[in-house]
């Protein structure tokens, strides 16, 4: 099957570009999912690129099922050994397996908002804390924020009364997730930036798993998925990103546009 059938010439250059970074950008209903799913069938189809070499990421599960779909039917073989998921789903998955460099045992549990929150009370109930001034979801959105820019819980600046006590929070927060073999969906991100980081071998270990690391809506990714990208692609360099700089649909979760910027800085 012809895969560049149906595309316009500039799609055709998206899917038939050399490897190394690739930045795609358009807007709405520009076809950027089919080029993505287009560009990992002509990886596997025209580069000989084995599919258990290829990572494809996205935000959710029905997005992730959608292109693996998609590439099957293009390619009209199967792909298994092909890890498309959420970053979410391929963290966890990750940190089940090298759970011996983590505070927590591979078992661990994945706490949800309601467990978050739960937890979150019980911290501040400990802390004889005033709930209403220190609201529960309050402090689990700035715990998130932090987070999602790669500050830990002793890093967490505290230039007031209040984020002092944010900092102690957090402290606290997260030593009780330990305790309970516990992560919450923002851990699986940022224990994986760190195992790289502080485990060199173990990121070498993924860096050769992948040649080709693919992610669609890339302009809701936040500073610790572009610092996970830029991990596994630091030797190899062939990342291939999808985007509308205009649309974010995630800011409120740390997405950060500007991520389109550092990408042409960075892989220029």
């Amino acid at each position: 099957m012809d895969l560049l059938a149906g595309l316009n010439p500039q799609q055709q250059q998206a899917v038939t570009a050399p490897p190394g970074p690739t930045l795609v950008l358009a807007g709405p209903g520009a076809g950027k999912t089919r080029v993505l799913t287009q560009r990992i069938a002509y990886l596997i189809n025209h580069l000989g690129v084995a599919p258990y070499r290829i990572l494809a990421v996205t935000f959710t599960n029905k997005a992730a099922h959608e292109m693996k779909e998609r590439v099957q039917r293009s390619l009209g073989e199967d792909l298994r050994g092909l890890t498309i998921g959420t970053f979410h789903a391929s963290c966890a998955r990750w940190l089940r397996r090298e759970a011996q460099h983590l505070p927590v045992t591979s078992g661990f549990v994945i706490f949800d908002a309601s467990d978050q929150e739960a937890l979150m009370k019980q911290v501040i109930q400990e802390m004889n804390l005033d709930e209403k001034k220190f609201r529960p979801g309050a402090q689990l959105s700035k715990i998130s924020a932090a987070k999602n820019e790669l500050i830990g819980p002793d890093e967490y600046p505290a230039g007031t009364y209040a984020a002092e006590i944010t900092r102690r929070i957090y402290q606290r927060y997260q030593a009780l997730l330990v305790a309970n073999n516990a992560l919450d969906f923002d851990d699986l991100l940022t224990y994986v930036v760190r195992l790289f980081r502080e485990h060199p071998d173990v990121l070498a270990k993924y860096q050769r798993a992948f040649d080709h690391v693919l992610v669609d809506e890339f302009q809701d990714t936040n500073t610790v998925q572009y610092a996970l990208l830029c991990a596994l692609t630091a030797t190899k360099r062939n990342l291939y990103a999808v985007g509308d700089p205009d649309q974010s649909v995630y800011r409120w979760r740390g997405a950060d546009y500007r991520n389109v910027r550092k990408f042409q800085e960075d892989f220029p």
